[in-house]
Order: structure tokens, then sequence, then C-alpha cells
């Protein structure tokens, strides 16, 4: 897993569509469903992972704009050294490549936090940016084996899922990623 970056995010109760999926709250990387309490991505302050570099930008960007950090989430990510590009209704397995950056021109170069807990991970599309989370804004975690954020349990989960094609027949499509989803400490980088 590399280094990918920070994001602060409200986090969610799961929307109705998937009550039945036996979720506590949403977790996911892209904002489709627990958004961002500041967007890196329209602030042109993100790496080339979509997200920040390092927490202390998300805290100063959140004070700059004045927002509600109260019940704010710092979350840290990985992402898996490859990714598989998809039409979204068909993946072949064998087109898993090495893992490439967002063409934005922005700098990577991410710190991982001393301390934090990994909650899961999420597949995550990408596009132009980071769009979106398929688990919880394209209902996929109603017929995925996810735990209570919205996130499979381990890596090889989240692989097996889109090798077999859970992702496929509609969703977007786009480069997909796999991240490690991890909260930080509290208050870090503050």
């Amino acid at each position: 897993m590399i280094p990918a970056g920070y994001l602060l995010k409200r986090v969610v109760a799961p929307p109705e569509y998937l009550a039945d999926a036996q979720l506590t709250e949403v977790c996911s990387v892209a904002d489709c469903v627990n958004d961002d309490v500041v967007d890196v991505q329209e602030a042109w302050e993100h790496n080339g992972f979509g997200v920040a570099n390092d927490a202390a930008q998300l805290w100063r960007m959140a004070a700059e704009a004045g927002a509600d950090v109260e019940a704010a989430t710092l979350f840290y990510y990985e992402v898996y050294e490859q990714e598989i590009e998809s039409d979204g209704w068909s993946f072949d397995p064998a087109e898993w490549r090495p893992l490439t950056y967002l063409d934005h021109g922005q700098k990577t170069s991410v710190t991982p936090p001393s301390e934090a807990t990994v909650f899961g991970f999420d597949v995550v599309v990408f596009e132009n940016s980071l769009d979106h989370s398929p688990l919880s804004c394209n209902h996929i975690a109603a017929q995925a084996d996810v735990n209570q954020h919205c996130l499979f349990e381990t890596l090889e989960s989240a692989k097996s899922a889109i090798d077999a094609g859970i992702f496929g027949g509609g969703c977007e499509p786009g480069v997909y990623r796999i991240f490690s989803v991890a909260v930080v400490a509290a208050n870090a980088g503050r």
C-alpha cells in the first residue's frame, strides 16, 4: 500500500437505500454520501490521489472557510499499488496495471500519521478526479460483504469483489482503485 493522504469528513448514517445492509455508518472516500468538510479538489490543493498531503492543510482550510469541524473525522488513506479500468459494465481481472497519479501536476508527498485505526477498504472510481465510492453511491454495499462502516474488511476481499464483477452492470466508468480507510487519532494535525 502507498500513502495517499488525508480528508476531513462528516461520517453519516447509511442512506435509506442501504438500510438493509447492516451498516451503522458510511466512511466512504468519495463525497457522494458522506461529504468532505473542505473540498481540496475544488480548491486545487489536492495531491495526485485527489486528497490532501497532510492533516494540517485540512485544518487550515477549514479554519479559513469557517467550517464547523465539531463532528468532523480526520481520515488517512493508503492506496493499493495497482488499478483497473472499466466501462462500469465489465471487468477483466487480467487488466490490473501499476497505479497512476492524477495528471494535474499536484505534488504527492504524504507523511503517514503516528496513530490511526484502519476501518476497512473502499473501492474508489477516478475519471478526472476522485469521483465515486460505488459501495455507497451505487448501492453495491447492499449486495457486497461489507463491514458496519460500508467498507470491505480486507484488501483481498475488495480486490476479489472487483475481479468477480460485483461493480459491473452499470457502475461508474473510470479507473478503479482500492483505498484503505483509517481514522486518525482525535485532533491530529491541528
